[in-house]
């Protein structure tokens, strides 16, 4: 089992929890608006787009991965 920033995998479960809810109906930009409030930037639509779909198909979703231009704050020099 891999493993990925706690941050990001927060943003998905918030995003979960809004569409369970029925908070959000637009849980891309729901999604992106998680990220930012944990100071993180994407531009890799396709995997804000893989994640949206995970969420759909399960509300308990682990992300798999991380976006392409993500570069986590330990990493960071």
């Amino acid at each position: 089992m891999s493993t990925h920033d706690a941050d990001l995998q927060a943003a998905v479960d918030s995003t979960s929890v809004a569409l369970t809810a029925g908070a959000a109906d637009d849980l891309k930009a729901y999604l992106v608006q998680q990220l930012a409030e944990r100071e993180i930037e994407t531009q890799d639509e396709a995997w804000l787009d893989r994640m949206v779909e995970g969420i759909h198909s399960d509300p308990n979703y682990l992300i798999e991965s991380e976006p392409d231009d993500y570069e986590p704050e330990r990493r960071k020099s």
